[in-house]
């Protein structure tokens, strides 16, 4: 029954002898389905409740798993069976595809079965006897290119004003301000930021000003962004802190000044329109019940209606297509966050954050900004190959490198910025082309030094495209960038690279006269972080009063999460505080540690 009524509160009066119609027994079951229906809907609220993980099998499939949701009328979607499908075969994905970014969704939808004949008739004259006897219920998949405000999905709006700052040529950066601030008390403001399909760097910075308001700039503070690690789609945020200077109740804003506004994308350069003014309440009263009472004074209608062409947003996926062709360069799962928390989890998310408390002072809450970045790009999630092997002063990794459809001969394609993991300072840079699938070789793979053409008639010809490598070393940010030429064509739409980067071994006798002193220190920015279960945070690490700075990262405990030779750290599924060790490759007894909260709970 696809029903849609929350206020039906009529229910079926059985007596002896009662003659019971298909009115009676519609009635029956649309009482209890509103009555379930409600409830989920007002005290669950929307959203994944268990399951519905989504991972890519290739770059043109994914798989959803079983799970449970409510949609936003309170039906309940199970996805009962494992489900892998193609992107292509998803209903709007035709529609869709020449936008680059698209939404997978999910959505609730009942279908008759059964086929069977009324014994009665249809009591119609000129209608089939032929019924169903079974209604079952199930959910759709389909493809948008639309995203919701998160406005829309979630009631943060009660207590947070979500501001688009700038959202165009495909930047996207917003803002959140709190609505209420306590006279005398920290606020937390956070930035917001997103790129699609942009191969320039982005850098940006602005000030928000506020007269009630006292930062790291007088009134107010500097809102920053420098992309250091050029990617093609990225996302940032990054929480920020000020000081409520107010004596008493009064009215304030928050001011983003246009003139201060600097946002460049390459060699362009961009503007906002005007100033923007975000209002905010000093209010003496505890914010927590201003913000009950907030939702308290909400009209009933306002929760209920007009939520028909809502749904559940599974995955948002990056794509690059042409007339005939599609492959997926990232994805990102479940990119609203709509999640139900079950008793249990909050219990658990409540006892987290205690510790965490207990664990952390006061000072060191209010005066680090966290920090997350989560780059999603044409080398992400299951088809990145980045794996490290690091022996004394040499460290090699693959990457990869995407042609496109169509490569042409002559054309130079180019790697991402990357950092070699031996710090700063010269160091060799050694590539080949990697033929993954060499059939002489018993499907082994085989690396390509030089001119390929070479071995064209000998027993050890590869399949790997023809092709001219270049490396381009920082010797000051220890990092550097790898180029590929084309000589001939191909059909390939990517070529793996593996590289070396090595520098001489100090000696022995020089490593014996080695003094470490109080100077010489390990700092990791930051030392604390937050992040959501399987979610991402990049840490960075010095060496003070040394020109090794050199790196080997490890986690202090097993399941606790990964980290690369880069400081990426990616945590478990389990939700906990994790230790992060940063270990000098000079000195091996010179180590710092991080601490990482793992945590499904809203900041």
């Amino acid at each position: 029954m696809n029903n849609k009524q929350y206020h039906i509160a009529e229910r079926n009066n059985y007596f002896l002898g009662k003659l019971m119609t298909v009115r009676d027994f519609l009635s029956e079951q649309t009482y209890f389905n509103s009555k379930r229906r409600l409830g989920n809907r007002m005290l669950g609220g929307p959203g994944i409740v268990a399951g519905m993980d989504i991972f890519l099998i290739d770059d043109k499939t994914f798989n959803l798993d079983t799970g449970l949701a409510f949609d936003y009328l309170g039906r309940e979607i199970v996805v009962s069976q494992p489900c892998v499908r193609k992107l292509n075969v998803i209903k709007g994905f035709e529609e869709n595809k020449e936008k680059g970014t698209v939404y997978l969704c999910i959505r609730y939808k009942e279908k008759l079965e059964e086929t069977t004949f009324s014994v009665a008739g249809s009591g119609q004259i000129g209608a089939e006897d032929k019924q169903h006897n079974r209604i079952k219920e199930g959910y759709e998949l389909f493809i948008t290119s639309d995203a919701l405000e998160e406005s829309e999905l979630k009631i943060d709006g009660l207590a947070h004003h979500k501001i688009k700052v700038y959202n165009d040529n495909g930047i996207k950066i917003h803002m959140a301000f709190p609505k209420y601030a306590n006279p005398g008390k920290t606020v937390k403001i956070k930035l917001y930021f997103e790129k699609e399909k942009i191969e320039e760097p982005i850098n940006f910075s602005f000030k928000i000003s506020g007269e009630l308001f006292k930062g790291t700039h007088g009134n107010g503070t500097i809102i920053s962004f420098k992309e250091s690690e050029v990617s093609t789609y990225k996302t940032f945020e990054k929480e920020y802190f000020l000081t409520c200077t107010a004596q008493d109740s009064s009215s304030a804003e928050f001011i983003i000044d246009r003139s201060s506004f600097n946002l460049t994308a390459g060699k362009y350069r961009y503007e906002i329109d005007k100033s923007i003014t975000v209002p905010v309440s000093v209010r003496a009263e505890d914010i927590a019940e201003l913000v009950v009472g907030d939702y308290y004074s909400r009209h009933f209608d306002r929760i209920i209606e007009n939520v028909e062409s809502k749904s559940i947003y599974l995955a948002k996926f990056y794509l690059v297509t042409d007339k005939l062709n599609y492959f997926i360069e990232g994805f990102k799962k479940h990119p609203f966050k709509q999640y139900v928390y079950s008793n249990d989890l909050l219990r658990l998310m409540q006892k987290i954050n205690y510790d965490v408390l207990k664990s952390y002072s006061s000072d060191t809450e209010h005066n680090s900004a966290i920090e997350t970045e989560n780059i999603d790009k044409k080398n992400v999630e299951t088809f990145k190959e980045k794996t490290f092997v690091e022996k004394d002063n040499i460290i090699t990794g693959v990457e990869k490198i995407n042609l496109g459809f169509n490569a042409k001969p002559g054309k130079s394609y180019y790697s991402y910025e990357l950092v070699h993991g031996l710090g700063a300072g010269p160091v060799g840079i050694v590539a080949a082309v990697v033929d993954n699938i060499n059939d002489d070789l018993g499907g082994r793979p085989v690396l390509v030094f030089g001119d390929k053409s070479i071995f064209d008639e000998d027993k050890m010809k590869t399949s790997a495209p023809n092709s001219q490598i270049a490396a381009v070393l920082n010797p000051e940010k220890g990092t550097f960038r790898l180029g590929v030429r084309l000589k001939s064509k191909t059909s390939a739409q990517t070529v793996d690279i593996r590289w070396w980067a090595f520098r001489p071994i100090q000696s022995t006798e020089e490593k014996e006269n080695l003094i470490i002193d109080d100077s010489v220190k390990i700092l990791i920015s930051p030392n604390t972080a937050r992040v959501k279960p399987l979610g991402q945070v990049r840490f960075e690490v010095s060496i003070t009063s040394s020109n090794d700075q050199r790196i080997k990262w490890e986690m202090a405990e097993k399941n606790t999460g990964n980290v690369d030779s880069n400081g990426l750290y990616t945590a478990p599924a389990t939700e906990g505080v994790y230790e992060i060790k940063a270990n000098s490759i000079l000195i091996p007894e010179l180590n710092a540690s991080a601490y990482v909260v793992v945590s499904s709970a809203e900041d």
